[in-house]
């Protein structure tokens, strides 16, 4: 039952590393725009900034995209680390029971 619990843990911490990188990564994208949206309403700069702000946007996904993927490569560390020790757990069971008592010789 212990490991059940661990890998409901585990399962919550990705989830909300998962879900609050995108929430993050969404709050960024738009405080981000509004300067963008500002330099871009000076025409000579309209052209360039519009460029930047590409390049920014692409920079702040794969930043985001790398955060969800560590999440998912760590998460799956996890799982292999928890099938280890609950193999191990259940071998210490096994190997725990005493073996049955030793039969009395037969006297036929």
């Amino acid at each position: 039952m212990k490991m059940k619990r661990w890998r409901g843990l585990k399962a919550l911490v990705q989830d909300v590393v998962d879900h609050g990188a995108t929430a993050v990564e969404g709050v960024h994208r738009r405080t981000a725009a509004v300067p963008f949206r500002l330099l871009r309403k000076i025409r000579p700069l309209d052209a360039p900034v519009r460029r930047i702000h590409a390049l920014h946007d692409l920079a702040l996904s794969s930043s985001y995209a790398m955060v969800r993927l560590a999440n998912r490569v760590v998460g799956k560390t996890v799982d292999v680390a928890l099938d280890v020790l609950e193999k191990r757990s259940g071998d210490a069971r096994i190997r725990d029971v005493p073996p049955p008592a030793s039969l009395p010789p037969s006297t036929h």
